[in-house]
This record gives C-alpha cells, sequence and structure tokens, in this order.
C-alpha cells in the first residue's frame, strides 16, 4: 500500500514541478524594460518608501477584490472611468501595445520601440481633476510635506502624499477655468498627482513616458499625425496655429484619434517622464528597445510633447519634443524656486498612463520620486 501512495504521488509531483518550472522559464523570458540609469534598489527617502509600501498594498488589495468579484477573471484592457473624491471622472482608454519606429530630431535617432498594454487618459487632466490636488486642505511647506506640529493630528496617509504650496498668481493665466486642461504644473507636481490619484482609486497611475504617450498619439500611423499625411485635416483634430488673442480650449471638442483620444495634437503640452536626450538610439546604445524610460538625472532638459494652441503644424507632430527650461520659472520671485509651479508656461498640462501590469513597490516610488525635482 505504501509503495503504491508513493507511485501515486510521484506521478503527479513531477508534472507540477515541470509546470513551475516552465512558468518561471516564462517569468524570466519576459522582455526586461530599457531604463536607464537603472533604478536604484536602496537608499529610499524612508517616508516615501513608506507610502510607496501603503499605496501598493491598496492597489493589490483593490485588485484582489475585484477579481473576487469577477469569478477570479483578470481585468479586462476595456476603457473604463475613474471617479475622485472630489466627485471628478477621469476616463481612462485602453492601448494595446505593440510596436513602433521611433525617430528622432538626428538622422541616425532610429529605433524600434515595443510597449506593453496600458490605458492613458482619453482628454488632458482638467482643473476639476488637478485643482482638489493643487489646493491643499492643511498647509504646507515648501517641498509640499505637512508642518512638523501638524503630522500628529493627521489621520489619513493622503495627506502625507507631497501636495503643492498655495499658488502665488492664478494658474489659469487669466483663462477660463472651467472643464479647461489644468496648466502649468512642474513635472514633480505632475509626479505627485499621479501618486495623489494612485491613493484615491486604488489604481496605480503615473505620467507616460515619451515612448508610450507617442505610440498613443500616432494611433497607428506611419505619418507625424495620427490623422495621417493630409495637412488639410489638421484642424479637424488639433488647436493650433493661434496669436497671442487666442487661449486654450476645452477638451475633446476635435475629433479623437483612431484610439479615441483627443487633443494629442495641439491646445496644451504634456509632461512625459523622460529626460530629454538629443539621441536616443545612442543613449540606449541599440537599435531596439521595450518600454523605454530616460529616467531623469537632473532638474533640465524633460521633454514635453504634443504642442500647444499657438504653436505651428509642425510643432505639435507626434514626433516634435519640446524640452522643459529654467526659462519656465524666470518670473517665480522666490529663492530657491518653487517645487510645483512654472510662471511663464500658460500652455502646460498633462495627460496620465496606468500600465497593465501593475509594478514593484520600488518603481513605483521611482516613478513618483525623481530626485531632481530642485532647480541647479
Amino acid at each position: 500500500m505504501i509503495r503504491f501512495v508513493r507511485k501515486f504521488q510521484t506521478s503527479h509531483i513531477f508534472p507540477v514541478i515541470i509546470a513551475l518550472l516552465c512558468a518561471g522559464a516564462v517569468a524570466q523570458a519576459e522582455t526586461a524594460p530599457d531604463i536607464k540609469p537603472a533604478l536604484a534598489k536602496d537608499g529610499f527617502d524612508e517616508e516615501e518608501m513608506r507610502l510607496a509600501k501603503a499605496i501598493h498594498k491598496r492597489i493589490l488589495d483593490y485588485q484582489g477584490i475585484k477579481k473576487k468579484t469577477n469569478n477570479g477573471k483578470e481585468e479586462e484592457l476595456i476603457a473604463f472611468q475613474d471617479p475622485l473624491a472630489s466627485g471628478a471622472k477621469i476616463d481612462m482608454l485602453p492601448v494595446k501595445g505593440g510596436e513602433f519606429t521611433w525617430r528622432g530630431e538626428e538622422k541616425d535617432d532610429i529605433l524600434k520601440v515595443s510597449l506593453s498594454p496600458f490605458w492613458m487618459s482619453k482628454h488632458e487632466i482638467t482643473w476639476e481633476a488637478y485643482e482638489p490636488f493643487m489646493l491643499s486642505p492643511i498647509p504646507r511647506q515648501k517641498d509640499g510635506q505637512p508642518l512638523d506640529f501638524m503630522r500628529a493630528q493627521i489621520k489619513n496617509d493622503i495627506e502625507f502624499i507631497a501636495r503643492p504650496t498655495p499658488p502665488y498668481h492664478p494658474m489659469t493665466f487669466g483663462m477660463k477655468r472651467d472643464g479647461h486642461p489644468a496648466l502649468s504644473m512642474t513635472q514633480h507636481a505632475a509626479n505627485k498627482y499621479c501618486q495623489w490619484v494612485s491613493f484615491q482609486t486604488g489604481h496605480f497611475y503615473r505620467l507616460p513616458t515619451e515612448a508610450e504617450w507617442e505610440f498613443a498619439c500616432r494611433a497607428g500611423s506611419d505619418t507625424n499625425s495620427s490623422w495621417g499625411a493630409d495637412a488639410q485635416k489638421a484642424g479637424e483634430y488639433a488647436w493650433f496655429g493661434g496669436d497671442a488673442s487666442t487661449h486654450y480650449n476645452v477638451p475633446g471638442q476635435k475629433k479623437p484619434n483612431s484610439l479615441g483620444f483627443h487633443d494629442m495634437h495641439g491646445n496644451v503640452l504634456e509632461w512625459t517622464l523622460d529626460q530629454y536626450v538629443p539621441n536616443r538610439r545612442e543613449y540606449f546604445a541599440k537599435g531596439e528597445v521595450h518600454n523605454p524610460w530616460v529616467k531623469a538625472t537632473k532638474p533640465y532638459p524633460h521633454v514635453t510633447k504634443g504642442g500647444h494652441w499657438q504653436q505651428s503644424l509642425q510643432e505639435i507632430s507626434a514626433a516634435a519634443r519640446h524640452q522643459s527650461t529654467p526659462i519656465w520659472k524666470v518670473a517665480d520671485p522666490q529663492r530657491p524656486r518653487s517645487l510645483w509651479y512654472h510662471t511663464t508656461t500658460p500652455w502646460l498640462g498633462l495627460r496620465i498612463v496606468r500600465p497593465a501590469k501593475i509594478p514593484t513597490v520600488e518603481e513605483m516610488y521611482h516613478y513618483w520620486n525623481s530626485g531632481v525635482e530642485a532647480d541647479e
């Protein structure tokens, strides 16, 4: 009897072991993302890592609840709407991922890029979705942390996420507010906004990488615009070419691209995660990259994409790269200058991304904390 049991167990254990080994091999074979410089694995700010761990747990717990209520099925890559505590909602559209040819300003800067699936916000983030983050209900130090004497009174971790100090002039720059894109935040502020939204919703959010943004903008087109090569159609899809008397517009009034995204060309510039490098192929030192990210190592320049309503058709193309610069803070009277606001950019906004794969705690930390947010 014992001999039979041992034989029975062995015959069932080996297939299980083989299956586990194969699964491990598949996981190891998954293409690693091309991130330079490599993400640090230690030396983290203690409080920021504590928050990253807390938010990571919230996200995993929420995913577990959704899976249980969906009969154990994984979440589908379909459009959805994420509500915020303020009542604002963010519409998210799926991007299945894939490949495209990435061409830069220099002739030899040509890369084959592959991207994993993600969601991206259908429109630029509006004031309704951003202002509750910008206008903190409690006073903040210049780095966005609560004042020391108030920390013991705070009961909800969301208030420990760094948030902007009060703006020193209306951030609409005298233009209309309701329904319009939020403006003039720094990349650091945009990163922290993503962290704040992640805590609220139970979904991980970050800024798009330059490659993700361009892939979503092109929407399968091999031209520099999502509508194709016919320049006469540009006005149907984009706000551009305006003079000094014009202003930004409510998102969604122009036609969307084939993936459903509005205003990827024109209206307002949009932040990406990437540091600007002149030649990306030279930087990565190879011709094919997967989920590339040029991680910031200095405050300037970072890449913004899409152009704005006063720029030319060429400047709002999918491939056009616009560099952030210290001049964007030239009117800031503070010394050191604000971590949160630009003072001469009434045409700079953001759009957010949710990758289909939930990142690790360490990766979340790096997405939300560049470490180079202060001006040099």
